[in-house]
């Protein structure tokens, strides 16, 4: 920057950095010293530290262990600084951050006490243009805003407040030198994460203190304690695993898994036992570790908030003061879940007390003190802890005009528009870390931040290499993005609740989920599958990248696919095939329960390989003779059971009335083409023989297969027109794969999945075609039949995300120019094996429904004719 007679300096910046903490610094370090870039960063306070350096109230500290709260670039800082506690307080991570500061010499990179007031994109140029507060201005062609999401306190709500004579004291902005609280009459206004630290050290010190609470929270004991020399040791000799262990959790720290799928699947023992080993565990393990429907279920949320504020029953000693500390109005962890040391004991002391703002609000500030609609108070000092305009808040200070001089304020009137969380359409070449639509609240910072400045100096690098004047999202990118961020939110309890992750604590800002609620394993798919392809959702100079496929999944399903990639799974193609059938047996594990008023039949068929398992689902209360739907499992031809069907043919025999049939066919490798084909068609022909005894109509059958066996089915429903067998009124092929040969979209789209990936498809198909010529068999390839013609009607389902969906449509395309009745339906933001996810995917319920809307007026007729019309 220039004038005012300073030193100035370096003008016209590749990179301008805004903020010096832990996204600041380490940008300033990735761009100038591994880039070579020309950097200069920018920082209002005084020295580096960011939220660190402003937030020095009493008790202040990480609710991250401290090994992870921490830089995982540098394998000499990390094995090198020995940290004291278990979780750091500020000034020990203050310090941590300076003495990375020191050792990189960064510190000469940026201008302190320098706060930018405009930054203003010029069209002409190519730039911005950045002003500080007294009026010295640079260019940059590049912008990292790494201002954080908590660093512009809330501003004033309460009236009179400057009339108060005596001390006022926000924590997101306390004094470096502190505050002297002894002898001294304190009032506390709010009981969020940063009041229920600071409350307990302030009541050790002040003469009285006096708590107003509006809302209350739910918190757990942080379990704080000097760290153990031998486990840092142990943590500095397994760093980069241990590291590698926590980018591969939902919240980016090396917690375990949840114990139990749900908290209302177990017993009311051992859900206690859970709470109990988690409540004092530290950290985020009574989101992350116990029970996998907190944040979906209220019934189950429910049942840890009761824990929680039975905890609080105890802890508390007057009855009634408990129960004002009790939440009663939100979930658990929709707001930021805070964790205490001696919190609630601090209202047993004497001089501490509370008053319940629902009750008695405040209705001035005084000279004096407060106000409510009770009493008046008088205090010597008062300590707002009202929280803070968070994630855009410090985004909009910086005066940010875009493109054709829109700003920033207008264009985020009804709420953050972003894509990824990180840029934004309109305002070319600026990068926000950690900014609002990532998934900021849901992952430990500094190593995510890591991940967010390197995706955006790999943008840049990309933008220069290609000589790119302006790098943005596209408009597809962003409004798909922000639907993808409401969805996932809407799937869970958080927007059903009033907090500052909705934005909704500051009076007057528009109302919306200023996070991606998907964790950080899945965001870090996105990011890597953005970039992997040429950075997707990007406009270079207008020239448009195609929106990811991840930003386009159904919300549940992403949440799902999150879980997934959290448990530390290889490709499934990279397992041994024990392992492979182990994983889809495991399917079943995500289902609906089987239905319970259906029956269920073991009994054998006879196949060219002998006597092979069958079970057959009858509906009880229907009255026969029924309809019948052959139903071949899934697998890839190598695994897959009737056990994994065990849910959808349950629910398909109720929902249809119908006998449904699920053979054990044989498996590949052991047992290549033609035996699982043999199989399935001999259950299609045991079916008609054998049927009338379990009630079933032998005129009135079907044949479904999924995935794999929608292969099998229709090569069955070929087989059963060619060989004579039995008039079926109807084939359901979902998401069959048709040809492992033909070349597709949707295999080069979704090469790398979700769930099934392109590699996973080719090895099912060469274990079940293990000689050449079996190819080109119609018998393996249905699509190869001389003629299509006469076969049963067929319905064609298929999801959206999926390697084998075009060649599917594709064969129910061939199905219809060949005369057989075929309905193509295609569901968008489903993947691959969707059936087996209905107990976690709502949307599962639009594939059982367009099987029943396809066979049910089929089954209902009363002529072979009518039904396979």
């Amino acid at each position: 920057m220039t004038d005012h007679g300073r030193e100035a300096p370096t003008t016209d910046l590749d990179l301008a950095i805004i903020g010096a903490g832990f996204s600041g610094l380490y940008a300033m370090h990735k761009a100038r010293d591994v880039m070579g870039l020309n950097v200069q960063g920018f920082e209002a306070g005084g020295g580096v530290g960011g939220t660190w350096y402003w937030n020095r109230y009493p008790g202040a500290r990480c609710d991250i262990e401290s090994i992870y709260y921490s830089y995982s670039f540098d394998d000499e800082i990390a094995k090198k600084w020995r940290w004291s506690e278990k979780f750091a307080g500020q000034p020990e991570i203050l310090a941590y951050l300076e003495h990375v500061a020191d050792k990189l010499d960064l510190r000469r990179g940026f201008a302190f006490d320098t706060r930018i007031v405009s930054t203003v994109w010029n069209e002409a140029a190519g730039h911005w243009t950045l002003t500080s507060e007294d009026g010295a201005s640079t260019t940059a062609r590049f912008v990292i805003a790494g201002t954080g999401p908590l660093s512009i306190p809330k501003e004033n709500e309460f009236p009179g407040l400057a009339h108060y004579t005596g001390e006022v004291h926000r924590t997101g902005k306390w004094p470096h030198e502190g505050v002297d609280f002894a002898g001294k009459r304190v009032a506390v206004i709010g009981t969020g994460a940063t009041a229920i630290q600071a409350i307990p050290r302030i009541a050790e010190q002040a003469g009285t203190l006096t708590v107003f609470q509006r809302t209350p929270n739910f918190a757990a004991p942080l379990d704080n304690g000097p760290l153990d020399p031998t486990e840092l040791d142990d943590v500095i000799a397994n760093y980069a695993q241990v590291r590698e262990n926590s980018r591969n959790r939902f919240i980016g720290a090396d917690y375990p898994l949840p114990e139990h799928p749900s908290a209302l699947g177990v017993s009311d023992d051992e859900r206690k036992r859970v709470y109990d080993k988690y409540y004092v565990g530290g950290g985020f393990r009574m989101i992350t570790s116990t029970f996998g429907d907190l944040m979906f279920s209220a019934e189950a949320n429910e049942t840890v908030s009761e824990y929680l504020r039975e905890r609080i029953r105890e802890r508390v000693k007057d009855p009634k003061t408990a129960e004002i500390l009790s939440p009663r109005n939100h979930f658990y962890a929709t707001k930021r879940p805070p964790f205490e040391t001696g919190y609630y004991e601090a209202y047993n002391r004497e001089n501490v007390s509370l008053v319940d703002l629902r009750a008695t609000p405040i209705e001035d500030i005084t000279e004096r003190g407060i106000r409510t609609t009770d009493a008046e108070y008088e205090f010597d000092v008062l300590v707002l802890a009202t929280g803070f305009d968070a994630f855009t808040g410090p985004l909009l200070q910086l005066g940010l005009v875009g493109r054709d001089g829109v700003r920033l304020s207008d264009y985020w009137a009804d709420g953050p528009h972003t894509y990824l969380g990180i840029a934004i359409t309109g305002f070319p070449n600026l990068f926000m870390p950690m900014g609002p639509q990532s998934v900021c609240i849901h992952i430990n910072n500094p190593p995510g931040i890591e991940d967010h400045v390197d995706f955006a100096l790999r943008a840049i690098a990309a933008a220069t290499e290609r000589g790119t004047t302006a790098l943005e999202p596209t408009i597809e990118a962003t409004d798909q993005w922000n639907s993808y961020i409401w969805g996932i939110a809407d799937s869970t309890l958080m927007t059903k609740v009033e907090s500052w992750y909705m934005g909704s604590n500051v009076p007057g800002k528009p109302r919306a989920p200023l996070f991606f609620a998907g964790g950080a394993v899945l965001y870090r798919a996105i990011f890597a599958q953005v970039e992997g392809n040429g950075f997707a959702g990007f406009a270079f100079d207008g020239a448009a990248e195609a929106i990811p496929t991840l930003t386009t999944l159904d919300p549940m399903a992403a949440h799902l696919l999150g879980a997934v990639l959290a448990q530390d799974q290889r490709p499934l193609d990279a397992i041994p095939l024990d392992e492979q059938r182990v994983v889809l047996e495991n399917f079943a594990q995500l289902q609906l329960p089987p239905r319970k008023d259906v029956a269920v039949h073991h009994t054998t068929y006879p196949t060219p390989g002998g006597e092979r398992p069958v079970r057959v689902y009858v509906p009880e209360n229907a009255e026969g003779p029924l309809p019948v739907l052959v139903f071949l499992h899934p697998g890839g031809w190598y695994g897959g059971s009737p056990a994994l069907s065990e849910g959808p043919c349950t629910g398909l025999a109720e929902d249809l009335g119908a006998v449904v049939v699920s053979p054990d066919y044989r498996l590949a490798p052991e047992n290549p083409f033609p035996a699982a084909t043999d199989d399935s068609y001999a259950a299609v022909t045991w079916a008609a023989a054998a049927i009338t005894e379990y009630g079933g109509d032998p005129t009135r059958i079907a044949v479904l297969g999924e995935s794999a066996g929608g292969t099998l089915a229709a090569v069955a429903a070929q087989r059963a027109r060619d060989e004579h067998g039995p008039e079926l009124v109807g084939q359901v092929l979902l998401y069959p794969p048709i040809d492992p040969d033909e070349q597709t979209g949707s295999k080069e789209r979704y090469r790398e999945g979700p769930i099934l990936t392109a590699a996973a498809a080719q090895q099912c198909w060469d274990r079940y075609l293990q000689a050449d010529t079996d190819r080109s068999s119609p018998l393996a390839v249905p699509s190869r039949a001389e003629s299509l013609a006469g076969l049963a009607p067929a319905l064609v389902l298929t999801v959206e995300l999926d390697p084998s969906r075009d060649e599917a449509e594709a064969y129910g395309r061939a199905l219809q120019e060949a005369g057989v009745p075929t309905e193509i339906v295609r569901i968008p933001g489903l993947i691959h094996a969707a059936l087996n996810m209905s107990g976690f995917v709502p949307r599962t319920s639009e594939i059982t429904d367009a099987i029943v809307a396809f066979l049910a007026p089929r089954f209902a007729s009363t002529s072979r004719e009518a039904a396979r019309a």
